[in-house]
């Protein structure tokens, strides 16, 4: 990566950051909206948004980058994309694993408590277990076998 290219991304994201840290604190001390039955502050929406553009943003650069470094790098790129086989692969167990049963929650009259929302919540969470049980026994076996040599 060029020098000058180096510069304007560090300098993007000190802006990025200091952005951020303007709609937290926005957020946060800026009040609340009265009149309300719970506590609900101002800027509730505008942190949202800053969310929504920075996760948009991330999604993008996530495509594209990959995209680019398969043409950049087309033998290279088997590699990525056995990982993301067995990352869909994770995910298909976790969905398999997930269940759907209605809750019986009295009282709730909401849309969520649905197949669907349920059988995704479940798939994330077990997803999350799985990749984090796995980071920690990679951290587990690497150290000892660091240790072992």
């Amino acid at each position: 990566m060029s020098n000058t290219l180096s510069k304007y991304l560090n300098i993007l994201t000190y802006v990025m950051l200091g952005l951020t840290v303007v709609f937290v604190a926005m957020f946060y001390f800026g009040g609340d909206v009265p009149n309300q039955a719970h506590q609900t502050p101002v800027y509730t929406d505008s942190l949202i948004y800053w969310a929504k553009a920075l996760f948009y943003i991330t999604v993008g650069l996530s495509i594209l980058f990959p995209v680019l470094q398969i043409v950049s790098d087309p033998k290279g790129a088997i590699k990525g994309l056995a990982g993301l086989a067995g990352l869909g692969l994770i995910i298909l167990i976790a969905y398999s694993m997930s269940d759907g049963t209605l809750l019986n929650l009295p009282g709730y009259t909401g849309e969520d408590n649905n197949v669907g929302a349920l059988k995704f919540a479940d798939t994330v969470l077990y997803t999350m277990y799985i990749l984090g049980v796995g980071a920690i026994v990679s951290i587990v076996v690497t150290e000892t076998l660091r240790k072992l040599r």
